[in-house]
């Protein structure tokens, strides 16, 4: 992918930022996406960057930056369907990662994926997430060893899911112990802005051995 490049979402125009809000839409189900508003916000701890194929979007990465720990944390990235199974999605990974550098953020970053066992009844759906976890490691990044992640009700849609989480990026290494635990703690309290003491937090902190 010798012509992706990377640009910050402010800087894009209006067609652009259309191409974006049509894979961020196509991507994510609305139980899962904020409003697409909240992702053109620049600066201070959000960070969007997008894909450009020449002139035309063709990816996007969403990340808030865990200040308490030094980690980025990944809430979306999303390549255009129809550019899938191209190498876009790594491409797009390396040169987010070399952004992150150029920002001076953090290159360590964790994120949630979707449990293929959560999916037992549906064949289709629990490939696709093997998929994805796949592409993941293929990017260099593993799981973590968290057994009770629970995605908050985050968009306030009345929905929590039981996640897996990875990790991966420039510096990574897979975190265990109290740094997994601060990791942890600093996804809930820092991204979804939730009490320590909530249920959830300590659900997720108790299940780390």
């Amino acid at each position: 992918m010798s012509n992706l490049a990377v640009s910050p979402i402010a800087a894009l125009d209006d067609v652009r930022l259309t191409q974006v809000r049509a894979i961020y839409e196509d991507a994510f189900s609305p139980e899962l996406r904020v409003t697409f508003a909240e992702l053109t916000q620049a600066g201070g701890i959000d960070q969007t960057f997008v894909a450009l194929d020449g002139a035309e979007a063709v990816g996007f990465a969403v990340l808030r930056l865990l200040t308490s720990v030094r980690w980025s944390f990944l809430r979306y990235f999303a390549i255009a369907r129809a550019r899938r199974g191209e190498g876009v999605g790594r491409g797009f990974w390396h040169l987010v990662q070399r952004s992150l550098g150029e920002e001076s953020w953090p290159g360590r970053v964790v994120f949630e994926v979707e449990d293929p066992d959560e999916a037992v009844s549906d064949e289709a759906e629990r490939l696709i997430r093997q998929r994805r976890i796949a592409f993941w490691r293929r990017c260099g990044a593993e799981l973590l060893p968290v057994h009770d992640y629970v995605l908050p009700d985050y968009t306030e849609s009345g929905m929590t899911e039981p996640m897996l989480l990875m990790a991966g990026g420039a510096g990574a290494s897979v975190p265990a112990g109290d740094q997994l635990r601060q990791l942890v703690l600093a996804i809930y309290t820092d991204r979804y802005r939730m009490p320590a003491d909530h249920p959830l937090v300590a659900g997720a902190l108790a299940s780390i051995g």
